[in-house]
């Protein structure tokens, strides 16, 4: 019954997509671009970051907005919906750029980031990376910047608390898409580097698939005492318990976009996650902003509704992108606004900046990579148990060309 809920729902959110009142054609806004998944198997994952994209443009708002050489400008948010299709991604940016007047537009694909990349410098905008894949940090593309920290950072730490508890075996079940095929490739590259094995590989199209049962059969009779589930937060759950179902007791390592606070609603206990590692949730993290964007997060939207790290992070891309503004002094030269955001010192200088920056100030590589903190988690006996990443320099520095 949750599972035919859930993608009713999701057609419904196909209909909607999300844009402020603000006029379009005001000379005193600046647009924030969003193009991501509002319906399918993926819709609450592009939910979750706008509301993160309407809590910032909101605060800033409310505080007056940004001044750019005496005029203060109010920030709107426009949202369209692309289903994780690339060509549609495309699209969408075009008429954000061309009919919105976005200079800035986020994106969570690692296939529409790319297409994406192939268009924004000729057509005049900055790419809110959504992402951990790092290759779209090492091409060159001189108008982009990262939010996440990168996808090395992710595979090494769940890789490595797997390993500890001496799992070996792994089935592997990705999303069939390109960034779960480049995390897989890099786990599989690391885990048998250490030593593990892999006993299958089986991709999950997780935005058509609605009956995993045949999915996850077949990765269980692999007999695995770990499974990587790396489609999203609904559709893993759903995994999980079908896995339980066939008796499987072993543990999951769960790619990034999954939260298993999500993963905890849907099944209604903590219970069937035992065994499950994955990025710790977002009010667990060190750090009274963050915390205090969680609580203003429930109150805004509802006691019911999670708080998860796309909303943190698409809350802190647009409070990174508009200090970049400010310190540019320029709404629309997105070459004076790229320098700014590398900007270290000046950046860490926008008094109100420290103020909303949910993982802290932490600046950004000359690649477009911004720097942050990685917590990760294990739920054992019911409970969750978090560690820390260790981040090196390397993950964000390095190429790691497939």
């Amino acid at each position: 019954m949750k599972a035919t809920r859930f993608f009713f729902l999701c057609a419904i959110t196909a209909i909607w997509v999300g844009i402020s009142v603000l006029p379009a054609t005001a000379q005193d806004t600046i647009t924030i671009g969003f193009s991501g998944p509002l319906s399918g198997g993926g819709a609450q994952f592009g939910q979750n970051l706008k509301w993160g994209l309407e809590m910032a443009a909101d605060d800033i708002n409310d505080m007056g907005g940004i001044t750019v050489n005496g005029k203060a400008f109010k920030l709107r948010v426009v949202a369209m919906d692309d289903q994780f299709q690339t060509a549609m991604t495309v699209n969408n940016a075009k008429r954000l750029r061309h009919k919105e007047n976005a200079r800035f537009i986020l994106n969570p694909s690692t296939g529409g980031i790319f297409g994406l990349m192939s268009i924004n410098e000729r057509e005049g905008f900055i790419i809110g990376a959504y992402t951990t894949t790092h290759e779209v940090v090492t091409q060159g593309n001189k108008m982009i910047f990262r939010i996440p920290a990168p996808m090395m950072a992710y595979v090494t730490a769940g890789a490595n608390e797997a390993l500890a508890r001496g799992w070996k075996r792994c089935a592997m079940m990705q999303g069939a898409y390109d960034y779960g095929k480049i995390w897989s490739s890099l786990f599989q590259k690391y885990w048998e580097s250490k030593g593990g094995e892999i006993v299958s590989n089986t991709p999950v199209d997780f935005m058509r698939v609605t009956d995993f049962y045949p999915l996850i059969t077949k990765a269980v009779s692999a007999k695995p005492d770990l499974i990587l589930l790396g489609s999203s937060s609904i559709p893993d759950a759903m995994q999980i318990q079908q896995a339980r179902e066939l008796g499987y007791k072993g543990g999951f390592l769960i790619i990034e976009r999954g939260k298993l606070i999500e993963m905890e609603e849907h099944l209604g206990s903590l219970a069937p996650l035992n065994g499950c590692i994955g990025t710790a949730p977002a009010h667990m993290y060190p750090g009274e902003v963050i915390k205090d964007i969680g609580r203003r997060f429930k109150k805004k939207y509802g006691e019911n509704k999670v708080y998860t790290h796309e909303t943190s992070l698409a809350y802190s891309a647009v409070a990174t992108y508009a200090a970049g503004i400010q310190v540019a002094q320029s709404t629309d030269d997105v070459t004076a606004i790229m320098a700014a955001l590398k900007d270290d010192a000046k950046m860490a200088a926008v008094d109100w900046y420290a103020k909303m920056a949910p993982y802290g100030v932490n600046g950004m590589y000359s690649n477009g990579a911004m720097r942050g903190p990685v917590w990760g988690t294990i739920i054992e006996n019911g409970q969750y148990k978090l560690f820390k990443a260790n981040v090196l320099d390397d993950y964000y520095l390095k190429s790691y060309k497939e």
